[in-house]
């Protein structure tokens, strides 16, 4: 399902939250119109002061493939710690969210180059009229 060709269905607007981050979540659709939900959050300022985003393509709930800038992620069963953003996969039900640091890498630069990233790496088509938000600042 993350290499199958998908398209977003619906528009991407980054809608303010009480707490001064945005989110957004938009439709998905497979070829064969499966439906999968795509949702993204962007803090200017995390509890370190930093700004960070991330975004998830989920199906029923279950993650496809997610990606966060987190510090670090510690994989069931696995020594050390993936460090640094990286990106989540669906393996098993019993590790549903595994974390390995995506080659080529997501850009860093700002949330908008990172979606676009994201979106090529899901093989999932983005109309420029469904992102109106695409230029949108805030500090």
């Amino acid at each position: 399902m993350h290499t199958a060709p998908k398209r977003v269905v619906s528009a991407i607007r980054w809608e303010p939250t009480e707490e001064g981050s945005r989110i957004f979540q938009a439709a998905v659709l497979t070829e064969d119109e499966l439906a999968l939900d795509l949702v993204g959050y962007w803090e200017p300022r995390n509890r370190f002061s930093e700004a960070r985003w991330g975004f998830s393509l989920k199906y029923q709930g279950y993650i496809v493939r997610a990606y966060d800038m987190a510090r670090s992620h510690k994989n069931p069963g696995e020594r050390g710690r993936i460090k640094g953003p990286h990106k989540h996969k669906f393996v098993s039900s019993k590790i549903y969210r595994y974390a390995y640091t995506p080659d080529p890498p997501i850009s860093t630069a700002n949330p908008h180059d990172a979606l676009a990233d994201f979106l090529k790496e899901s093989n999932i088509e983005l109309h420029p009229m469904l992102y109106p938000d695409m230029n949108l600042r805030f500090e």
